[in-house]
């Protein structure tokens, strides 16, 4: 039994349903004030297996990467005992608190119709967070759910009415996100973070969980899928002179170094000059390869301080290339820019690393998109499967190893709606191989989508 807001029947046509469920969430009661009954339980019996990710074609660079933020986990056998003496701390019931930016008071609720804004977002978040509480209740977990405003009220004081949770979710904000962090880690109580990436909050706090990677990570894949299928005199990392693009460079250099087992620079670098691809007639012709393909890395990411020079460099690289052949590698701001065009993916054969992707042929995805438009007469948006598939993981976790499940959590990887689970520890870098003390706990998948035949499918 999932004890959550009450829901009416929708009525056809009201399209202002979810507003009335937003306004019904803050000011119910979610829990019903039902006891939690406790047991402490030890693993037995054969471990879970994880499942394997999708492999792509082509030779693999042999290296290790020694140069960045995250390590490898070390399943030997001591390592494996360890976990095995670890008593999972399972409940009958579990107490969920959730944590949303809604702001109730400063926003106009007819914004949470608009998923141009953050409300709205969080709106849609949120509707697919119930649907995943009624799927759980149909599969026998039991939780009581408490859904918080963080952006109305005082926050500190809704966060101490949380010392009783078995997880807390959120909040948004990366200050109040902190001073959650810094309380789960006291209280001993899981937070988990579905929104903001910071490894400065995880330091030293084995019970905080990321479930949204990193930027220096995305970088990672890239590098270790172009190297998986080219050479590296064919890569071309391409961005402004400034110390910003220069740090993006560097790093990913110094990834594709250590994969190399080097210490040297292995790819070519090209810096744009901005007016060029404003008013210059050419901007790159004279830089691609007419004997191999030219793959391109652009690093840059942000919507916000990049997408005009993203946009102008994708544009400016799909006139130029006439006949060579041309791959483009980056950030989700290829697919997300509205100025980035079905011609620009086509011409550049663009891949792009994203932590999550909806193949809306598939069955399930077929399935939700009806439940969810029988539900709310409209069709989810990205942030409702991510809701879904959050809520699902995190409910599922709970029940399978109890309230510290974060330390199982990597024999377990989920594949969902829109994306993977794979949460894996993160040890103190200064401890070298040794494994030994948990920063947090990260979720280390990640897609690559390729455009290929007119559409991206996902790696």
């Amino acid at each position: 039994m999932i004890s959550a807001p009450s829901r009416q029947p929708l009525s056809s046509g009201n399209r202002f349903y979810l507003v009335g469920i937003l306004i019904v969430l803050l000011l119910t009661s979610c829990s019903g004030g039902k006891k939690v009954t406790k047991s402490k339980t030890k693993r037995t019996g054969p471990k879970p297996k994880l499942g394997n990710l999708d492999k792509k074609a082509g030779q693999k660079a042999t290296g290790k990467v020694d140069t960045i933020q995250w390590t490898e986990i070390d399943r030997t056998k001591d390592y494996n005992e360890a976990i095995e003496d670890l008593e999972m701390d399972k409940r009958s019931r579990y107490d969920v608190r959730m944590f949303f930016p809604f702001g109730v008071g400063q926003e106009n609720l007819s914004n949470a119709m608009n998923e141009s804004t953050l409300i709205g977002r969080m709106t849609q978040y949120y509707s697919g967070v119930r649907l995943a509480l009624d799927k759980l209740s149909s599969e026998g977990v039991n939780l009581d759910v408490n859904v918080y405003d963080s952006d109305s009220g005082d926050f500190g004081k809704k966060l101490r009415e949380c010392s009783a949770a078995d997880v807390i979710i959120g909040p948004y904000d990366s200050d109040q996100l902190a001073n959650a962090a810094n309380f789960g880690r006291n209280n001993q109580i899981p937070i988990i973070s579905p929104w903001r990436f910071s490894s400065k909050i995880g330091k030293d706090n084995p019970f905080y969980v990321q479930l949204m990677e990193g930027q220096k990570a995305r970088y990672d894949k890239i590098i270790e899928d172009v190297k998986s299928e080219y050479r590296d005199d064919q890569v071309i990392l391409i961005g402004r002179n400034n110390g910003r693009d220069n740090r993006y460079m560097n790093y990913m250099q110094s990834v594709g170094a250590a994969l190399n087992n080097s210490r040297s620079k292995p790819f070519k670098e090209f810096f744009i000059e901005e007016d060029s691809l404003m008013i210059g007639e050419t901007a790159f012709d004279s830089i691609f390869y007419h004997d191999r393909t030219t793959v391109f890395v652009l690093p840059n990411y942000s919507s916000e301080r990049d997408e005009d020079f993203v946009y102008n460099t994708v544009r400016k690289l799909s006139g130029e290339k006439g006949l060579n052949k041309v791959v483009l590698y980056g950030m989700p701001i290829l697919v997300e820019s509205e100025y980035i065009k079905f011609e620009h993916y086509r011409n550049l054969n663009m891949r792009v690393c994203v932590s999550s992707f909806v193949d809306k042929n598939l069955p399930e995805v077929k399935e939700f998109r009806q439940t969810y438009y029988d539900m709310y007469n409209d069709f989810p948006s990205d942030e409702a499967y991510e809701g879904f598939d959050m809520m699902l993981f995190v409910g599922r976790q709970l029940n399978n190893f109890g309230k510290k499940f974060q330390y199982f959590a990597e024999e377990y990887e989920a594949s969902l709606l829109q994306t993977k689970y794979d949460v894996q520890k993160v040890y103190d870098p200064d401890e070298g191989d040794r494994f030994k003390t948990i920063q947090y706990f990260q979720n280390r998948h990640l897609y690559i989508l390729k455009f290929e035949e007119d559409s991206f499918v996902a790696y």
